[in-house]
């Protein structure tokens, strides 16, 4: 089982704190009452998505011994404009750098899309979840 704990400190600030005790801290945006000095919830979505797939593809390339030197992932998501805002398009553009070779990639990038990336899959596949108040 993985689990964080999500911490409220004042405002809309939280810190969340992973099993193995790294942090992260979450804010808002002035307009909703927070500092902006940290991350907003839908920024870690992205980054859950972009950091997943970015450790599948660099390890693969990596087993396959290619020239990685430069590897970057943006992500740009667009919201409805309705709440709950969610996403309705998100648009996922990889760079790397040119010496590694384009079949590689693929490859790496398709497995780590139908196989490997948990996060990922777990958007796909709806999983089960279930609320509990103390």
């Amino acid at each position: 089982m993985e689990k964080v704990e999500l911490k409220w400190l004042r405002g809309l600030k939280f810190l969340l704190i992973d099993s193995e005790n790294h942090q992260v801290l979450l804010d808002s945006t002035k307009e909703s009452e927070g500092q902006r000095e940290g991350f907003k919830p839908i920024h870690l979505f992205m980054a859950a998505i972009a950091g997943c797939m970015a450790m599948d593809i660099v390890s693969i390339l990596n087993k396959k011994r290619e020239n990685l030197k430069d590897f970057l992932i943006e992500i740009v998501g667009e919201r409805a404009n309705e709440h709950p805002k969610r996403f309705v398009k998100i648009d996922i553009k990889f760079k790397i750098n040119k010496e590694v070779n384009q079949k590689a990639i693929e490859e790496a990038f398709l497995l780590s899309k139908e196989k490997y990336c948990s996060v990922l899959h777990s958007i796909l596949n709806k999983p089960e979840i279930n609320f509990y108040f103390e």
